[in-house]
């Protein structure tokens, strides 16, 4: 399966993007859904350089993943040959006249001492457990960090959001420190945005930027919480918000979106 089938997600938010009819209607509503596409691009963009270095970790763990050859095995060890026995041999020792200490008189301490094997049986060792232990655990844990995220991103672009809402949130909470832990939250805010739980994607934008300050998709959020906020009638805090988007990342696409919407508030 590749992963470059990432599409555009430029369509997800519009149902709860619109405002009221006006009868300048359509050239706003056109003027939106431009400035929407271009700050989609950007993200499109994004992602599909995450892809691409997916996709190099994808072919460096399959090579790692290619069967290894069982070493040959051992020609069969001749029978061992017993080692000498070091005990010397007893003699009879003369006490007094005519007096014999026999060998059942004492006891040697020799005779009682156990005997260690004189071989040891040799066993191949298992081929998966050596893969295990070939294996890099920060690797492993990277590469099942990437698949999921691979996976909910794909189950987006296919239109099964509830499952694609679910993985995301799932791969947040499993792998919080991931590079795209940020952007997972983002696209399961637009996936609540898009059926009209604009409260539950406004709790979701807003935990973008407080848990990951510096990820590249806290523009986004914020624009994304703008709306939001316009669409649930909290204009001053919509203003709000916009305002500090364009105070703090005056370069971003989502900027120039947000200028649009400060006009109307």
């Amino acid at each position: 399966m590749s992963l470059r089938r990432i599409l555009p997600l430029s369509g997800l938010v519009f149902a709860c993007a619109g405002t009221p009819p006006k009868p300048s209607a359509d050239a706003e509503a056109l003027k939106d859904l431009r400035m929407q596409l271009d700050a989609q691009s950007a993200l499109v963009q994004q992602q599909q350089r995450r892809i691409e270095e997916l996709e190099v970790k994808l072919a460096a763990l399959a090579a790692r993943a290619q069967p290894v050859q069982p070493p040959a095995k051992a020609a069969p060890a001749s029978p061992p040959v017993a080692p000498k026995d070091p005990r010397p041999p007893l003699k009879t020792v003369k006490l007094g006249e005519g007096r014999r200490m026999h060998h059942s008189d004492r006891v040697n301490p020799v005779e009682r001492a156990p005997r260690l094997p004189a071989s040891v049986e040799l066993r191949e060792p298992d081929e998966d457990q050596l893969a295990r232990l070939e294996a890099d655990p920060v690797v492993v844990r990277e590469f099942d960090a990437d698949h999921a995220w691979a996976e909910a991103v794909q189950k987006l672009n296919e239109g099964r959001h509830v499952e694609a809402e679910s993985d995301l949130l799932a791969f947040v909470a499993a792998h919080p420190r991931h590079t795209a832990a940020d952007n997972a939250l983002y696209l399961a805010g637009l996936v609540r945005e898009s059926r009209g739980d604009c409260p539950g994607a406004l709790e979701l934008f807003e935990s973008v930027p407080a848990k990951y300050p510096a990820g590249d998709a806290v523009p986004q959020s914020m624009l994304e919480r703008g709306k939001c906020l316009r669409i649930l009638g909290r204009r001053p805090e919509a203003k709000a918000i916009l305002m500090q988007l364009e105070r703090e990342h005056p370069e971003a696409p989502e900027t120039a979106f947000a200028r649009q919407l400060l006009q109307d508030l």
